[in-house]
Parts: C-alpha cells; sequence; structure tokens
C-alpha cells in the first residue's frame, strides 16, 4: 500500500487543477484576468526537492503527456516542459540548502517558466496574438498570485507527507 502513495497524490494534484477550474467562481474579474492552477507543477517541485529530480521527471514526462492528451491539441509541449522543469529543479537543489524559501521561489520560478514556454509555443505557431505585455499582465501575475495561494497553504502538509514516502522508502 505504501507504494502506491504517491502516485496517488500525484493523481490527486493532477484532477484538483480542473476540479478548481470548475468551482472557481466566473465573475467580471474572471474576464479579465486568467488564474491557471499549477497545482500539479507544484507537486513536482515537492517531489525533486524531497525525493529527487529522477523521480519527478519520470511524473513530469508520463503526467505532462497525460496533460497535452487530455487538455491541450499539441501533444509534448506539458511533456517537454515538466520533464525539464523537474529536471532543473532537481539540479538546483544539489547547489542549494533545502528551505521553505528556496522551494517556495524555484515553485514560482517554475511555474512563471511552465507558462511563459507555453504562450511562447502559442504564439510561434499563431493561436493568440497578446503582445508580452498583456501575456504578463492578464496571465502570468494572476496565475502565480493565485498558486502562491495554494504553495502557502498546502505545501507543508505535501512536503511532509513526501518526506513521509521518502523515509518509508529508505527503511525498505
Amino acid at each position: 500500500m505504501k507504494k502506491w502513495q504517491l502516485p496517488f497524490l500525484a493523481v490527486l494534484c493532477f484532477v484538483s487543477e480542473s476540479i478548481f477550474v470548475d468551482v472557481w467562481p466566473k465573475g467580471d474579474l474572471y474576464v479579465r484576468y486568467f488564474f491557471v492552477p499549477r497545482f500539479f507543477l507544484i507537486f513536482l517541485v515537492l517531489t525533486a526537492v524531497y525525493l529527487g529530480g529522477t523521480r519527478a521527471m519520470g511524473y513530469g514526462f508520463v503526467f505532462g503527456f497525460l496533460y497535452d492528451c487530455v487538455y491541450t491539441e499539441l501533444l509534448g509541449v506539458y511533456a517537454f516542459a515538466y520533464t525539464l522543469i523537474a529536471y532543473i529543479v532537481g539540479k538546483a537543489m544539489k547547489w542549494f540548502h533545502q528551505s521553505w524559501l528556496v522551494v517556495f521561489l524555484l515553485s514560482l520560478l517554475a511555474i512563471a517558466l511552465l507558462d511563459s514556454y507555453v504562450y511562447g509555443i502559442q504564439l510561434l505557431i499563431g493561436r493568440t496574438d497578446w503582445p508580452f505585455f498583456v501575456f504578463w499582465d492578464r496571465r502570468l501575475w494572476p496565475t502565480l498570485l493565485a498558486n502562491i495561494a495554494f504553495f502557502l497553504i498546502f505545501s507543508y502538509p505535501l512536503g511532509r507527507w513526501l518526506a513521509k514516502i521518502r523515509r518509508l522508502e529508505q527503511e525498505e
């Protein structure tokens, strides 16, 4: 049963993104600003921090490909981005101490990198015509703020759960 905790947690974070979008109130604020939940990406960063970049890269590729199949029409965009971000975070943790502030900043950087990358791909293939400052104002900042709230609420329990999984695996 212990070996299913991490995949269960990954699926929970992945599914919670679409549930959040469905239950988020759609008012006047939502028409102007776009809040994109990146809960799985935060989970991926925490996984890279607590369990290592290699495992996070595997989860990033699998769930990124699943994200591409379910939510987008371009295959490989999220699979590549999630895998690359997990690699970057895994390598960065070799240089930095594992602290809450480092994980917070890496999570913000990961969200900004992912959204900027997806925006660049969409701009490149002609699916958006927003200039960068409009993307910055209407999507990137609201997305960062919404995900900061998620991080502040759930990073401690997720981190504890991942540390527990690491301890259980080391005991085996």
